[in-house]
């Protein structure tokens, strides 16, 4: 990375982590003002409306704009999403204000930022060096998510006031932060011929394999890691006792940390199409050793369901990235982008999901049934990966062997 692309990343690394400084607190917060499981999973689930809403027009205003009017404004939204959340400490409706917020700032800044950070680093990379780049996006981002639970749930453990320092710590980081993005040049230069109006930026002659192979699999994209973050903690409190702010933290970062090992699994999945396959069964495992927790009472294999779970996640990302940026077009890559995290935020309220269909029948059924459907896409996109090449717009990625190309590039 150079000079730019790493204070970029920073930005990154920040808005990733302010959007879990409050995971771990929600039990907190259920407690101070007395929220059913629904009430407490809905705090961090909130926020998929804010992401989705910034993601069906991010990606056509940054392709119209420029990169540069989105990221730095969005980001500054950040810090102040942090001290909406110390305010409205005592209050539902701030909080969901707050998180609401940070949901905006997450959908604008990830998958604009993700073309930002690609633009950066020059327009005719190597398909190897695009599939580093997102491998490498997908650790900083992740570090990010992972950052914010576990110094939290520390801070909440240790330190008084756990309702506030963290969120003015992180609001002051992302200023520090902002300073020195502001010197970071244009890449996309404004187009007034595009049109704001929502689109998906999918070429047509990709369409078949977008919708058909990276649209499921990048559902569970936040779909896996999610419940490891929001729900296993929450309906599994009781079992775990006193320490349940702690192991929600600690649960929350090996989360998002186990996305490094989503290196391994592309080292030796070789393809990008096989990582996806391979990426929702280690996925669908991790749901089955979360239900399986939740039924017997065996809170300590939670963890173990999150490094699953993580790991999962941070390989459909890698994979699903480096894919996607493959066979965008120069004019709408911003777009491309924003479609494919617009497919995967709507797995983050998959805790919601669970939790409604709990209601309807029990919680065992519902993560079953939850499982079951995880389990169907990743036969689903097995099937797809398995297909003869000749039809496929994106061809094989490799992970580090210079000898095979990466995938179909298209240039302007």
């Amino acid at each position: 990375m150079n000079r730019h692309q790493r204070i970029l990343a920073t930005g990154l690394f920040v808005v990733a982590w302010g959007t879990n400084v409050s995971t771990p607190l929600i039990l907190r917060y259920q407690d101070r003002l007395g929220l059913s499981d629904t009430g407490a999973v809905g705090i961090f689930t909130v926020y998929v409306g804010g992401i989705l809403a910034s993601l069906l027009f991010a990606g056509r205003l940054s392709d119209r704009f420029g990169r540069r009017p989105l990221i730095i404004p969005f980001t500054a939204v950040s810090a102040a999403a942090s001290i909406v959340l110390v305010v409205g400490r005592n209050s539902l409706l701030l909080l969901f204000v707050g998180r609401l917020l940070l949901g905006a700032v997450s959908g604008a800044v990830l998958s604009v930022g993700t073309a930002w950070l690609s633009e950066l680093g020059g327009r005719s990379q190597t398909g190897e060096r695009r599939l580093a780049l997102a491998s490498t996006t997908t650790i900083i981002v992740y570090a990010g998510f992972g950052f914010g639970p576990i110094t939290s749930a520390l801070y909440d453990r240790f330190g008084p006031s756990p309702l506030v320092v963290p969120y003015v710590v992180h609001a002051a980081a992302t200023a520090l932060v902002l300073v020195a993005m502001w010197g970071i040049p244009e890449t996309w230069p404004a187009d007034p011929t595009v049109s704001l109006r929502p689109r998906l930026g999918v070429p047509e002659s990709s369409r078949r394999d977008f919708v058909g192979v990276l649209v499921p699999a990048a559902v569970w994209v936040f779909g896996f890691p999610s419940t490891s973050f929001a729900l296993f903690p929450v309906i599994l409190r009781d079992a775990i006792g006193g320490i349940d702010v702690l192991i929600a933290g600690i649960t929350g970062t090996l989360t998002a940390f186990a996305a490094l090992l989503s290196r391994p699994v592309l080292a030796r999945s070789r393809s990008a199409r096989t990582a996806l396959k391979t990426a929702m069964w280690i996925g669908v495992a991790g749901y089955g050793i979360g239900t399986f927790a939740f039924v017997t009472g065996a809170w300590w294999l939670v963890p173990l369901s999150a490094i699953a779970l993580g790991t999962a996640s941070g390989t459909l990302l890698t994979a699903g990235l480096a894919l996607t940026d493959a066979i965008a077009e120069a004019s709408s890559r911003g777009t491309l982008s924003a479609t494919f995290y617009f497919a995967a935020y709507c797995g983050m309220a998959m805790p919601v999901v669970i939790t409604g269909l709990a209601s309807l029948t029990t919680l065992t059924v519902a993560l079953t049934l939850v499982s079951s459907a995880a389990a169907g896409i990743a036969i689903l996109v097995t099937a797809r990966v398995a297909e003869p090449g000749p039809q496929r717009t994106v061809s094989p990625v490799t992970n580090n062997a210079a000898d095979r190309p990466i995938a179909t590039e298209r240039r302007p």
